[in-house]
């Protein structure tokens, strides 16, 4: 079915799956139309909402290099409930809060368990999935995590307010009790992998994959845009902005049909550079298209656009980020690797709400140029510093 063969797991995977599913149901209530009640329910300029989103971001992946010191002290099972806590404060307080500092401080504690909560369910599932199972282990966590987002965006047509906030925190209250009962606090048949300190250090004298971080953290400048105008510029066209939960869940449903294909016909059989070339230009090419829109149906091609861009940008990442990791490391290559995706994150909001704050989200075209043109900067700064023989290399030296 959809591209994933059928096969027997043990019932840990499963609760982690539903894990995934109902974490993701309890962040898409808010996320597609984070701005909008930032903005219409807690009064927040364009400006002060790129700093409240940021501080989620860059959290978040803080929390991701936190999660790889503390899963192997304390387990993967208290990290998801540290994680669930974290995140179910995090959505109250945002319901409950109307200053922009609180706002701010609640989003990076939402932000921080997020970040806690990825890394910690990656590697408890890594760990119990058998080898031969583990592509489509994670192959069924792509597809539960998409299955939630798409619920959630119905849950946002038939409601969206402050309300959003406290059903997202009593989600992830449930989902706190759920991992302490039903969560195994181990990591299978192995050791947890330790991740010091020490480790970063020997990643930073890796040149070439710092090169690459530096460009990945671009990139997801340039990815979290779609989570921050789109919302804004759905509030100023739409007559209903519970519709964006619509887009949401249409895209979602295009990638649990689409992804397997994708990968299959085109990033399994094709340079990885040449898939994330051509991820960048459909992530900005959807950008801009926004700037555009004037009705609901084109504000779903603009997101139709922006996904498959990110279908062929995000596994390819993540593919080559393994590709330069030391098999000693790697845990901690992929920490890093998520740190930056925060950092980009964070650039991206901060920096598109000062665009936004500036020429308005309808009123001019200067944004959807300013986009335009960092997307072909960040193409061509991609081809020229990032070489395919420079990932040969590294997949060669790590054999």
């Amino acid at each position: 079915m959809l591209g994933i063969p059928k096969v027997q797991f043990d019932k840990v995977i499963w609760y982690f799956l539903f894990s995934i599913w109902l974490v993701h149901v309890a962040a898409y209530v808010v996320v597609p139309i984070y701005p909008i009640l930032l903005k219409n329910e807690k009064g927040m300029g364009s400006a002060e909402i790129g700093v409240i989103i940021g501080a989620l971001a860059f959290f978040m992946q803080l929390g991701s290099l936190i999660a790889g010191m503390i899963s192997d002290r304390i387990g993967n099972k208290y990290s998801i409930l540290i994680s669930n806590f974290l995140q179910s404060i995090g959505l109250l307080g945002l319901g409950f809060s109307n200053s922009f500092i609180f706002l701010a401080v609640f989003s990076a504690l939402n932000g921080m368990g997020t970040g806690i909560y990825i890394p910690s369910t990656k590697a408890a599932i890594s760990h119990i999935a058998s080898e031969d199972k583990l592509t489509t282990a994670f192959s069924l966590r792509n597809m539960a995590s998409h299955m939630g987002i798409s619920i959630a965006g119905l849950i946002i047509l038939g409601s969206s307010s402050n309300m959003n906030f406290i059903y997202g925190g009593i989600l992830y209250g449930l989902l706190f009790f759920f991992a302490l009962f039903f969560l195994p606090n181990d990591c299978g048949e192995h050791d947890c992998p330790a991740i010091k300190l020490s480790s970063y250090v020997e990643i930073l004298k890796n040149r070439h994959f710092m090169l690459f971080i530096l460009i990945s953290t671009l990139i997801w400048s340039l990815h979290t845009q779609l989570a921050f105008v789109l919302p804004l510029r759905g509030d100023a066209i739409l007559n209903h902005s519970g519709l964006l939960g619509v887009i949401w869940s249409a895209t979602s449903v295009m990638v649990i049909l689409s992804q397997s294909t994708i990968s299959r016909s085109f990033l399994e059989k094709s340079p990885q550079i040449k898939s994330i070339f051509i991820g960048i230009l459909l992530l900005g090419t959807g950008v801009v298209l926004i700037g555009f829109a004037s009705s609901f149906p084109f504000l779903v091609l603009c997101s139709m656009v922006f996904i498959t861009g990110e279908m062929f940008t995000m596994p390819t990442l993540d593919s080559v980020t393994g590709v330069f990791a030391d098999p000693k490391y790697i845990g901690a290559y992929f920490a890093l690797a998520n740190f930056a995706t925060g950092i980009g994150s964070a650039l991206g909001t901060f920096v598109s709400g000062r665009i936004i704050e500036t020429y308005s989200i309808t009123d001019s075209p200067i944004p959807w140029m300013i986009y335009g043109g960092y997307t072909i900067a960040l193409a061509l700064l991609f081809r020229l510093l990032i070489k395919k023989d420079t990932i040969q290399k590294a997949n060669h030296h790590n054999k």
